[in-house]
């Protein structure tokens, strides 16, 4: 009896071996024999028929959808337009969809400003039944950002973009700089309130600040870009494992973790589904403090068996499942580094799977992962 269920555990533990490594020999023949040009247009692909909608000459990027209503964010819409240059060719037909998601941008500004309204409700029709007051930082980087990529691949609107850029990047030093702290807030909303010292740590983009400054010539994007990766730094050095919260308290000593619960969900303190996006963030900068912050993070991964989706900063797991939201910028930051390929191919199990249609954050982030490694 003994011997036959010791036989039976060997042979499940055997054919469980057998299913992981054929899973593991399909991903490396998938990413393997499938071209990087094929891969990119399949992204690409499914990103347009999972989440973008057209509503009469504009267009939007459905961050949560239902029979009866839509929700977009300016998150979103922002990943959406820096998709859609980054995918694109120099074709017309490309260009006509980032004007599309351009316009829904541009009809959907907050009050009298720039800044996009952070989020708005639609109908099944896609006619707008809200649009809600005040911004998020992070929407209007990315629409900036996008905007100065689109007057490259496209020189002859260059000029019109560049303006709009520039009109967006005065807009969010307007209302969105601290001149005390010197970093960018979480929104608009924030400056008259206890938040105006918070930052949220996924914000901190050092090689899009060098594209702001290199557009406008203004140096506080240079001094923005060296106050918030300071901040970085400060809660890099507070954990030996390198990582850095979702969200964090701006403070004149150091910049320190919040509390669980003090923003939107008892992660906030923790290494969640914003911080996840640092690695995609820091590997883009050659800057010396980025690549200090991201290698220790970086080391911090390459001990563990398996990513997984969050992270208290002392390195215990917050879950044990694996999500492309966390592998998809490590994946990006190792594939910058020899030194850390082995997480390249443990984590290159995000392009044997289609792009989640209930999941728009996870799949904004493994197709700039697959547009910004597969060229």
């Amino acid at each position: 009896m003994i011997k036959g269920l010791k036989m039976k555990k060997n042979l499940f533990i055997y054919a469980f071996f057998i299913m992981v490594l054929a899973i593991l020999v399909g991903i490396t023949l998938k990413v393997r024999l499938e071209t990087p040009k094929n891969l990119r247009q399949s992204t690409i692909s499914q990103w347009n028929s999972k989440f973008i909608r057209q509503t009469g000459n504009s267009a939007y990027v459905a961050s949560k959808s239902s029979r009866k209503k839509t929700t977009v964010l300016s998150e979103g819409q922002g990943y959406g337009m820096l998709i859609a240059v980054k995918g694109a060719t120099s074709s017309q037909a490309d260009q006509k969809k980032f004007d599309q998601l351009d316009r829904y941008y541009l009809a959907n500004r907050d009050g009298k400003t720039n800044l996009m309204s952070w989020k708005q409700t639609l109908n099944s029709k896609g006619q707008r039944i809200r649009k809600y007051q005040n911004s998020a930082t992070d929407g209007d980087l990315y629409i900036a950002y996008s905007l100065i990529e689109a007057a490259k691949k496209w020189p002859k609107k260059a000029n019109f973009y560049q303006r709009q850029a520039q009109t967006l990047l005065a807009d969010i030093l307007k209302y969105d700089y601290n001149s005390k702290t010197q970093e960018l807030m979480v929104g608009n909303w924030a400056a008259h309130s206890r938040y105006q010292t918070m930052l949220r740590t996924s914000d901190v983009l050092p090689a899009q600040f060098d594209a702001f400054y290199k557009l406008t010539g203004n140096r506080t994007w240079v001094t923005i870009k060296q106050a918030m990766l300071k901040s970085l730094v400060s809660l890099s050095k507070q954990h030996r494992t390198g990582l850095i919260p979702d969200f964090a308290w701006i403070k004149k000593k150091q910049t320190v973790a919040v509390k669980a619960g003090t923003v939107s969900s008892k992660y906030d303190g923790d290494y969640y589904y914003n911080a996840c996006r640092l690695p995609y963030n820091l590997a883009q900068s050659k800057d010396r403090l980025s690549q200090r912050i991201l290698n220790k993070m970086m080391n911090f991964f390459m001990k563990q068996e398996y990513i997984s989706g969050g992270y208290r900063l002392n390195g215990r797991r917050l879950n044990h499942y694996q999500s492309a939201s966390f592998g998809a910028p490590i994946f990006f930051a190792a594939n910058h580094n020899a030194k850390f390929s082995k997480l390249v191919q443990s984590e290159k199990y995000i392009f044997i799977q289609s792009l989640n249609a209930n999941n728009y954050y996870q799949s904004a982030l493994t197709i700039l992962t697959t547009l910004g490694t597969f060229k």
